[in-house]
């Protein structure tokens, strides 16, 4: 039986198990592949009939081995994959793969330079500001931006939070508070 992923950790072991993942992919020049693969590979553990069997108390590693045969030949992966998602079987950690994913898309595409930059501010800002922003960011990171998103949370206050891929720069009020909470001032 493979335990519930823990919301707080999940994208912690995700980007672990993407960096060794990426590795590999990049070792065997098959990054795309491997990328097609693994969000196959995060689309079956999702599926609910799918999870049922994860968490079924009875199955061990080597029976989840078994259970996961067809689905290597459906999704036709090679021998190292398989070895991977084996690893992932041992380690019950295979319901981990939707943050697997998402970490190896981010990492891939900040190994090409390409980072998803996300600007929060407590205020709208209208598309002048928000695009000169984004355009001292990339400056600055010497970044190429993938996705760029401005979203709206009143809850910071006052100022804006920037996220780069996984990286936070959070300059808000609420966030000042926080940080001046946590050293005692």
């Amino acid at each position: 039986m493979e335990p519930k992923p823990k919301r707080d950790i999940a994208p912690k072991l995700g980007r672990l198990f993407a960096k060794a993942a990426l590795e590999i992919a990049q070792e065997m020049s098959a990054v795309a592949l491997w990328e097609e693969k693994l969000e196959l590979l995060a689309e079956v553990v999702k599926m609910p009939d799918f999870e049922k069997i994860l968490r079924d108390p009875r199955l061990k590693p080597e029976d989840m081995k078994d259970v996961m045969k067809p689905v290597y030949d459906k999704m036709e992966i090679d021998e190292v994959m398989r070895e991977f998602v084996d690893t992932l079987i041992e380690e019950k950690k295979l319901s981990y793969a939707p943050w697997i994913f998402e970490s190896y898309v981010r990492q891939r595409k900040e190994s090409q330079g390409i980072v998803d930059i996300t600007l929060t501010s407590a205020f709208p800002m209208d598309v002048e500001t928000s695009d000169a922003l984004i355009q001292r960011v990339k400056d600055k990171f010497n970044i190429v931006a993938g996705e760029t998103k401005v979203e709206i949370d009143p809850s910071l206050i006052g100022g804006i939070v920037i996220k780069l891929g996984d990286y936070e720069i959070d300059q808000s009020t609420r966030g000042y508070h926080e940080r001046k909470k946590r050293l005692g001032r």
